[in-house]
C-alpha cells in the first residue's frame, strides 16, 4: 500500500488527495484480510465464500438459519448464486434445507453441527493469529477503541447518500 500511496501522491499532490489514499489503504487491508481467511478456511476444505456464508449463519445465534433471501440481500449475489452456494454446503454438510415454519412455500438454510464446529475451528485460529500479529496496538493505551473508531468514522463517510 505503501508503494501505490506513494504513487498516487507523486501524481495527485498532496492538496485534497487524503480521502483516496486511505481508501486505498483500507482497500489493500480487506485485501490481506480476505487472503488470511481464505488460507484458514481453504485448510479446513471450505472455499473462501462458502465459508462468509457459514460464519454469517453462525453469527446468528440458535438455531443458525435464514432464509434465502436474506441471503441474497446480505451477499449482494444472484438467486442462482445463492442457490448454487447453498447446493455445495448442503452437499459438504455443512448446512442444510429446512422447511419455513413461516411460509409453506419456502425453506431456511441451517448451519449443521459439522458447519460449525468448523466455522469455530476457523475463528478461533484466525483469533489467535490477530493476537498476535495486532499485539503491537495493546501496546497502545486504547490503540484498538481508536483504530476502531476511526475506521466507524470512515465507514460512515464514505455511506451512500439517499
Amino acid at each position: 500500500a505503501d508503494v501505490l500511496v506513494h504513487q498516487w501522491r507523486r501524481e495527485l499532490g498532496d492538496e485534497g488527495s487524503e480521502g483516496v489514499l486511505m481508501g486505498i489503504r483500507i482497500r489493500r487491508i480487506g485485501m490481506l484480510l480476505d487472503e488470511l481467511t481464505m488460507a484458514h478456511s481453504e485448510a479446513e476444505g471450505v472455499k473462501h465464500t462458502d465459508f462468509l456464508l457459514l460464519m454469517a449463519l453462525r453469527r446468528l445465534g440458535e438455531p443458525y438459519a435464514m432464509r434465502p433471501t436474506d441471503i441474497l440481500k446480505m451477499h449482494s449475489v444472484t438467486s442462482g448464486t445463492a442457490t448454487y452456494r447453498i447446493d455445495q454446503l448442503a452437499k459438504q454438510e455443512l448446512a442444510e434445507r429446512l422447511p419455513d415454519p413461516r411460509d409453506r412455500r419456502g425453506y431456511l438454510v441451517r448451519l449443521t453441527p459439522r458447519g460449525k464446529k468448523i466455522v469455530d475451528t476457523v475463528r478461533a485460529r484466525m483469533q489467535a493469529e490477530f493476537n498476535e500479529r495486532l499485539a503491537p496496538f495493546a501496546q497502545v493505551a486504547g490503540g484498538h477503541d481508536v483504530l476502531e473508531a476511526a475506521l466507524r468514522l470512515f465507514e460512515a463517510c464514505i455511506e451512500p447518500r439517499e
